[in-house]
């Protein structure tokens, strides 16, 4: 399977299941662990995913596949996101209207923001700051 094909997959899990496929169900998918392990590396190095130290995916960006103090909750469904900016981003993905549950770093209150029809609404004075400078976030991703 192509790394797109196998990307594309990944993303659709994330999107439907609100998880990504365990490195066991890429493995039934694209025919075993040798190559999984591979296929999965090949997407790592290309910065499409970010692997655990157990091999499978726990980034897949804007999607986090573990729990993180960023919810994205839709109607039907809620998804983890890394950080504010990718709660920000996975309405814009999947195209829907959401709430963003998540606490301000600097007073630790509540967030009061949602994406609905697209729009930013809620208490939007705010701002997100970003410690290392986009160019440097991949040389240690799961800390930016």
């Amino acid at each position: 399977m192509p790394d797109l094909a196998l990307r594309h997959w990944i993303y659709d899990a994330l999107a439907t299941r609100g998880r990504a496929p365990s490195k066991h169900e890429v493995a039934d998918r694209v025919g075993g662990e040798a190559a999984a392990t591979t296929a999965l590396a090949d997407l790592q190095d290309a910065h499409m995913v970010v692997l655990g130290a157990d091999g499978d995916i726990t980034m897949a960006l804007p999607f986090a596949n573990r729990p993180t103090g960023h919810v994205v909750v839709g109607d039907e469904m809620s998804w983890w996101a890394n950080c504010a900016w990718d709660a920000l981003a996975i309405p814009a993905a999947i195209g829907c209207d959401a709430t963003i549950e998540a606490d301000w770093l600097d007073t630790g209150r509540p967030v009061d923001l949602a994406v609905r029809d697209g729009d930013l609404v809620g208490d939007t004075e705010g701002f997100v700051h970003f410690h290392v400078p986009a160019r440097r976030w991949w040389d240690d991703i799961e800390e930016t």
